[in-house]
């Protein structure tokens, strides 16, 4: 039993788990005012279907996920990692305490630290700037803020959205079919991985996963082609219907032809898309520098979440 008054703490237990985890996360999106206090449910699919399946950032959902539930089993929250030692929490507004979330990154301290390369036991949570509730709890708790802060941009789709620019020597379209995936791939890898060697690069199969994610949609996963075909830049987005909501996951440019407008380009597209299936508001979050000034460029609000640390005991 929890210490929370009347909600009671369990592992993941099955599948089912994962689905009402995705309609939790629909459900308190929308109470907080379909503000990022959580996860947009498309992020939530991208975790499990690509951070996890493909990049193997942390180990399955099954074995790194726990619930609160309260007494006719309606879940108040939830603890996952993002990635290894990187926690997430999703907590149902009208349950939010400080003894629930101290008691959620209690046992994140216990089952989900990470060892680093200097031995020491680390966790790291985000929080962000205006929630008082949880820096109080983490500066008890002996965590120190750490590391770039998410910029987390979003803009509502009522009002008017510019045309799509036209970028001279390139075309602006959906993704193709599996012809084109090999293309896709190399364009990621280019774009996240620049100054790493090519033989590194381990094939294309990976976006088999990210397609097989419950709102993969091939109209919203943009790219830029030059003329020969060749894919230049990509921006995939997760649209749920439910929630009229989108989020912008991810956005990336080959080097050699960045500078040119492509990622602006493409997010406009994908907006302008967006608002004709009838989403009224789109997310993205940046962390360095140039994704933010893109991301300022046809967003109209942001906050800011900051990572925290906490060095624990080694044994």
């Amino acid at each position: 039993m929890s210490k929370s008054t009347q909600l009671t703490m369990r592992p993941y237990q099955s599948e089912d788990d994962y689905w009402r985890i995705r309609n939790f996360l629909r459900e308190v999106f929308v109470l907080n005012d379909r503000l990022e206090k959580s996860w947009h449910v498309g992020l939530l699919d991208y975790w499990r279907w690509h951070y996890i399946e493909n990049c193997q950032f942390c180990d399955p959902v099954d074995q790194v996920t726990f619930l609160w539930e309260t007494a006719d089993e309606q879940i108040a929250a939830v603890l996952h990692p993002v990635s290894s030692g990187d926690i997430v929490l999703q907590v149902h507004p009208a349950l939010r305490t400080a003894e629930l979330e101290e008691e959620m990154v209690a046992l994140a301290e216990e089952q989900l630290a990470v060892r680093s390369s200097d031995g020491q036991r680390k966790l790291f949570v985000q929080a962000d700037r205006d929630d008082d509730l949880r820096l109080n709890m983490l500066e008890r708790r002996g965590y120190t803020r750490c590391g770039r802060p998410a910029h987390r941009w979003w803009r509502d789709l009522d009002a008017p959205i510019p045309d799509t620019p036209i970028v001279e020597g390139y075309v602006i379209r959906s993704m193709g079919d599996v012809d084109e995936f090999p293309s896709r791939s190399w364009a990621s890898w280019r774009a996240f991985h620049p100054d790493e060697p090519d033989e590194d690069y381990e094939g294309w199969e990976w976006y088999l996963n990210v397609q097989s994610a419950p709102l993969y949609r091939r109209d919203l996963d943009i790219i830029s082609a030059t003329s020969a075909g060749e894919i230049a830049s990509f921006c995939t987005i997760w649209y749920d219907d439910v929630t009229r909501s989108a989020c912008f996951v991810l956005v990336g440019v080959i080097p050699e032809h960045q500078r040119r407008g492509l990622g602006k380009a493409m997010i406009i597209k994908g907006l302008r898309r967006l608002k004709r299936m009838g989403a009224t508001r789109a997310f993205v979050t940046g962390y360095d520098p140039p994704a933010n000034a893109l991301y300022g460029s046809v967003m109209d609000a942001k906050d800011l979440s900051d990572p925290w640390v906490k060095e624990l005991s080694s044994t």
